[in-house]
Order: structure tokens, then sequence, then C-alpha cells
């Protein structure tokens, strides 16, 4: 194996910091031209960002009365839309099989208390 002389390991080493560099540069360039082009898109699709609400104002004021009975989920039908007089219950079976004819929460091999 041959040992690089010092000026060959001072020049890698100079390339390595220069491609390191290099590298950071293009990330900042990429993130920048991304954000460029998604202000741009926004712009001309007229989307804004919503406005803070001032601090002396409560969090319940500050949403939209029109996202406060939203349902996105039922919406999307991924959920079962909750009815009027309340809410669905997460799980809706938990009643035991009246089939069941033994109790399967025990061993069968160990004697019941």
């Amino acid at each position: 194996m041959i040992h690089p002389t010092p000026e060959q390991n001072r020049r890698e080493a100079f390339r390595r910091v220069q491609l390191g560099f290099a590298g950071l540069a293009g990330v900042l360039l990429l993130v920048s031209l991304t954000q460029f082009v998604i202000d741009n898109v926004r712009k001309e699709a007229g989307f804004s960002l919503p406005e803070l609400a001032p601090p002396g104002e409560a969090a319940a004021n500050a949403v939209p009365p029109s996202l406060q009975n939203s349902e996105p989920l039922a919406d999307l039908g991924v959920a079962p839309a909750a009815e009027a007089g309340g809410q669905v219950p997460a799980v809706p079976d938990l009643e035991p099989d009246p089939k069941l004819q033994k109790r399967m929460d025990r061993d069968p091999r160990q004697p019941a208390p």
C-alpha cells in the first residue's frame, strides 16, 4: 500500500471541502427554486395563508364556521358520518357473541377460580 504524501492529503481534503460546498449550494438552490415555484402557483391560483387571530380572541373564533362542523373523513367516505343526535361510537360491536357457548378468555386446562 502506498502512503499519500502530505501534499496529496491536502489536495484530497480540499476536493472534499469543495464537493461539500457544491452539494450544499445545490440543495440551497433547489429549495429556493421550489419555494419560488410554489409561491407563484399560490399567487396564480388565488390561495393565501390565513391571517393569524389576535392573541385576545378565543381559538374557537379563529376557526371559520364552515370548518367547525366539518367531518373530512366522512366526506371522503373513510369514516361513517356522525348522526345528528350524537357521535357514532368508535367500536360499534362491543357485545359478546350470543352463540358463544364457553368462555374463551381463559385457558381450559387451568381450573376456574
